[in-house]
């Protein structure tokens, strides 16, 4: 029994990474309409930027990290302008393949710059475990969920009482309306980009710290899709949700089921989206939209 709870918590601490990962990929759909299918890139270039900083500059951990979500706020903002700013109107087929490019762009240049070696933050935590009701459980992981939580609750309260916030959620709600409101649909287009980036860094970060930093972290951002698409590509709490949901079946399926059958933690996650989108098409908390020919 103790080693299922083990099982559920290690699984809610990693799907809070997920969750996180997924809310920068739900922030840029809901806001400009693009399924950026590059995420998991973003996930794996936000953390070699801080290994870059940290490792190979030699900057202070804390501060790499500080500095690391800056530039990925501005390097967001510069592909919504460079990129996709000019895609404005042009077909989604268009916007989808232009999301695709950047995530062969992003691939190429860590494995052209990096290689395809494994790589460590510096430690700055204790090395010891904790053992919390006879549960061992690892500094990195722990401070990684509280820190995914905190980073969550915050985008929350940002787009809750922050202007900019209520004008991101204007423009989600109705483009034209927020801007014959005076809202400034471009701009958002780029903080929501640059949002987008950062919390796609902070999650890089985050498992680089838990695991290793090194070219496989795109593939375990891409994880964020079946969470996104679980909880539905418009829902903010649906994508937090989903992603804790993800990480628990993920481990209960590599802790059950993997000695079983090989490879099923890593198809797990997909196995479940496609049970539940056949019961629920538009996710467990995504909007019904009902079109009238």
């Amino acid at each position: 029994m103790l080693d299922l709870i083990y099982t559920i918590i290690t699984g809610v601490f990693i799907g809070s990474i997920y969750g996180l990962i997924a809310l920068g990929f739900v922030i840029i759909n809901k806001s400009t309409g693009v399924l950026n299918v590059a995420q998991g890139s973003l996930v794996m270039i936000g953390a070699f930027i801080c290994l870059l900083f940290s490792v190979q500059i030699g900057v202070p951990f804390f501060l790499a990290v500080i500095l690391t979500l800056i530039v990925s706020f501005f390097l967001g903002m510069l592909l919504d302008r460079v990129l996709f700013r000019p895609m404005i109107g042009q077909p989604h087929m268009g916007v989808l393949m232009m999301t695709f490019g950047l995530l062969w762009l992003l691939d190429g240049m860590v494995v052209f710059v990096w290689g395809a070696d494994n790589y460590a933050f510096p430690k700055v935590l204790p090395s010891a475990a904790l053992f919390i009701a006879g549960m061992r459980f690892t500094h990195e992981l722990l401070w990684s969920f509280i820190v995914a939580t905190v980073l969550m609750v915050a985008l929350l309260l940002f787009f809750r009482y922050s202007r900019t916030g209520v004008d991101m959620r204007a423009v989600a709600d109705d483009q034209q309306a927020a801007q014959a409101a005076g809202v400034p649909v471009k701009f958002n287009y780029s903080v929501a980009w640059g949002i987008g980036t950062v919390v796609a860094s902070a999650g890089g970060i985050l498992l680089g710290v838990v695991t290793f930093v090194f070219y496989g972290l795109g593939m375990i951002g891409m994880k964020v899709l079946p969470v996104v698409i679980l909880g539905g590509l418009d829902s903010i709490p649906g994508a937090i949700i989903a992603g804790i949901l993800v990480g628990v079946l993920e481990n209960l399926a590599g802790s059950y089921v993997e000695p079983y059958i090989k490879g099923i933690k890593e198809v797990a996650p997909f196995f479940i989206l496609m049970i539940i989108l056949l019961i629920k098409p538009h996710g467990l908390f995504g909007q019904e939209r009902i079109e009238r020919i």
